[in-house]
């Protein structure tokens, strides 16, 4: 099989964009966000992108009824992967007079696509969006080869402003069932540290405040968490932590059972920390005891939201009319039994 890449379907009336190589089929709504909503390790026939049970919904056409004061993310959230600028976290937040709800615009934003190249060894397609309540363009560039199975990004961040602006980006891959089960490990560099924040960011967490080194930390009991195992199918809860101190940008989630691995491999100047997502059968709004997954998150900054990344001094800022240019790459590992 060839290399092969297409703008001719529609999902849920959402222009989408299809990219096929021997192993991958990889699927990304370009009218939400251009989120990444499917890789699909053909050997395998297995979507290791998160399916969330709320379903996609375009947001082009599927008004919510009562507009949510924390921003539409969480009422279109599907699942899979969001590219999300300018500010990262899942708190509603007002910078520079623009109010912007959980997880700044860009992934609620439609993206314009052309294919640069199709070829028999190659595809390669080019989208870009830009901010509307905040000056910002971001450019992105996905391609996929006929004898890897990798996918290799390069994306731009342009502040068209005339005056500086502090930002934060993130990419956020959210991993399901049936890749991410109880037993999966995580690979990180060694001598990187974790920090968990006050119970009043993680209400539903286990974990006790502190820094710790990877990936030993405590529970609210006292007893020591494992970070890099994912618990048990049973396990309540919701929590973000934040990774820091990487010598290089990669990760391995295995999945020992399917001999089946995903590694992430960024450029730790710029994404300079990881924020690890765990949600696990939480109740009430949005998903309700239906949700199970996690996420792994390359972002400029901690902890959740440009006012506190500002606080902190985590944040960055873009002079008007700069730019900033980053590579990064997902591969499928396999170990046929």
């Amino acid at each position: 099989m060839r290399c092969r890449a297409s703008l001719d379907w529609l999902y849920k009336g959402m222009r989408t964009l299809v990219m096929e190589n021997p192993g991958l089929r990889i699927v990304s709504l370009l009218d939400k966000g251009s989120d990444i909503i499917e890789i699909r390790f053909k050997p395998l026939d297995l979507n290791l992108m998160w399916q969330s049970p709320l379903g996609w919904r375009n947001p082009l056409l599927d008004t919510m009824p009562n507009p949510n004061q924390e921003g539409a993310f969480l009422d279109y959230y599907g699942g899979g992967w969001q590219d999300i600028v300018p500010s990262a976290g899942g708190h509603p937040t007002t910078h520079r007079g623009a109010s912007m709800g959980v997880h700044g615009e860009s992934s609620m934003l439609p993206w314009t696509c052309i294919l640069e190249e199709e070829s028999e060894d190659k595809a390669t397609a080019y989208m870009r969006t830009e901010g509307v309540r905040y000056p910002f363009r971001l450019e992105k560039r996905i391609t996929i080869t006929k004898t890897e199975n990798t996918i290799y990004f390069w994306e731009k961040l342009t502040n068209t402003a005339k005056q500086p602006l502090e930002y934060s980006w993130l990419q956020h891959p959210a991993f399901g069932e049936p890749f991410i089960e109880p037993g999966v490990k995580i690979k990180l560099p060694e001598g990187c540290k974790v920090i968990v924040q006050e119970e009043h960011y993680n209400p539903l967490g286990r974990l006790r405040a502190g820094e710790y080194e990877w990936p030993y930390v405590k529970d609210r009991s006292g007893a020591e968490v494992d970070l890099s195992v994912i618990p048990s199918r049973q396990t309540v809860a919701e929590e973000t932590s934040f990774i820091h101190g990487l010598r290089t940008g990669r990760y391995v989630i295995w999945n020992k059972r399917l001999e089946l691995g995903l590694e992430m491999v960024w450029d730790v100047s710029v994404f300079r920390y990881l924020w690890f997502w765990q949600n696990y059968n939480t109740p009430d709004y949005p998903w309700y005891g239906m949700a199970w997954n996690i996420a792994l998150e390359p972002c400029t900054s901690y902890p959740a939201g440009l006012p506190e990344q500002v606080k902190h001094g985590t944040h960055v800022t873009l002079a008007g009319g700069a730019s900033i240019e980053t590579k990064y790459s997902v591969g499928i590992i396999w170990r046929k039994s």
